[in-house]
């Protein structure tokens, strides 16, 4: 039996799924070849511009080749200190550069992914003034007060990189934008657009106290999940549910593009058709943040793999989870993870999100390269 919450739950996925057809409708069609033309030459003009407002200095550290795998695999969710960065930095860039960066970003994001990431880069302001909050309760004579100041500024909206790999103009190129909690990286081949891997987080995922209390980051992706999760029966449930704990070296962060390799959960094919409708709409709110050419040839690829290929799996609590918890979709063309993580201060207000492609990331598939991650704690 469904309780209270997982009922609630269930009844909104409900409403949203006679209200809004998924993307799994595009199955049917073919991929636009002539709307994705467009985007990819607006995407070309976005990127051009940004380069040609950056000094020669600037664009030698802007600027990378595409086979270049360390640096097109140089991206992490940890803080810069911990993990540092390629690229030119967002503090060292003009008011019109930044608009430019901005205007690159929106050229490749639909509306929804490009408010995700602005709001990731601007949580981390929010980010800083906690920790500072938390800084002036230590007395100074305490070294862990020299300590917090000199790790406070890895907290900074200024702090995210942007490479561009290759020619813009070119058949083949690309760019990463990466910084704390966040990386996206965009591959251009032949016309066609890979958006993965891309990685999302927060901490804290929903603001406790001060003049932002209650903003919520990558809600909609843990209440999809959830709804899905509540909407399976029992013997559902025991193919879907791998652990009652997380397992420490399941998510596919960077350096673990191993990850994949080991099928885990419940097939689509053994959901019922409204559970289907909730799988779709969980891959929606992921494939969704790209814009709608790149979702539409992604949704095609997870489509052409087929329902026996796709899986969706969970670990850690299940019961209106308040703690530490995870859930995955598989296929040859997706993984999708996200885990709630617990804060520094003891509860789980933190949450790591992302979205890969095993046969294409980096484009790798287009491109006929092999992208190999450096594993990073």
């Amino acid at each position: 039996m469904m309780n209270a919450f997982a009922r609630s739950l269930v009844h909104a996925a409900a409403l949203a799924a006679m209200t809004y057809p998924a993307i799994g409708v595009w199955a049917h069609d073919s991929v636009d070849h002539e709307l994705e033309a467009a985007r990819v030459e607006s995407m070309q003009q976005a990127t051009s511009a940004l380069l040609a407002t950056l000094t020669d200095e600037q664009r030698a550290t802007a600027v990378g080749a595409l086979d270049d795998n360390e640096i097109r695999t140089g991206w992490s969710n940890l803080p810069v200190s911990m993990a540092p960065r390629s690229g030119l930095v967002v503090a060292d860039m003009s008011s019109d550069q930044r608009r430019a960066l901005h205007a690159m970003m929106s050229s490749a994001l639909s509306s929804q992914g490009y408010l995700k990431s602005a709001t990731i880069m601007w949580h981390e302001d929010v980010l800083r003034e906690m920790f500072d909050a938390m800084l002036a309760g230590i007395p100074d004579s305490d070294p862990r007060k020299a300590e917090g100041l000199a790790f406070a500024d890895n907290y900074d909206t200024e702090k995210f990189f942007v490479t561009i790999f290759g020619n813009p103009e070119s058949a083949d190129w690309g760019w990463l934008v990466t910084g704390h909690h966040f990386a996206a990286n965009f591959t251009v081949s032949d016309g066609k657009i890979a958006f993965t891997p891309m990685f999302l987080g927060a901490n804290p995922q929903v603001v406790q106290e001060g003049r932002y209390a209650g903003w919520q980051l990558l809600q909609h992706e843990a209440d999809k999940a959830l709804a899905l999760l509540a909407s399976l029966d029992e013997p559902q449930r025991a193919r879907t549910v791998v652990s009652a704990e997380v397992a420490s070296n399941i998510f596919a962060g960077p350096g673990n593009q191993s990850s994949h390799e080991t099928a885990f959960g419940i097939r689509a094919s053994e959901l019922n058709a409204f559970q289907r409708r909730l799988l779709d709409g969980l891959l929606d709110e992921y494939l969704g943040d790209a814009s709608d050419e790149a979702a539409r040839r992604q949704r095609a690829a997870i489509e052409a793999d087929g329902p026996d290929e796709l899986r969706f799996a969970w670990w850690g609590a299940t019961d209106a989870p308040r703690g530490r918890y995870m859930f995955r979709v598989q296929g040859p063309s997706v993984l999708i993870d996200y885990v709630r993580e617990p804060s520094p201060g003891g509860e789980y207000n933190h949450v790591h999100s992302i979205m890969r492609d095993p046969s294409n990331d980096y484009g790798s598939g287009w491109l006929e390269r092999h992208y190999q991650e450096a594993h990073q704690q």
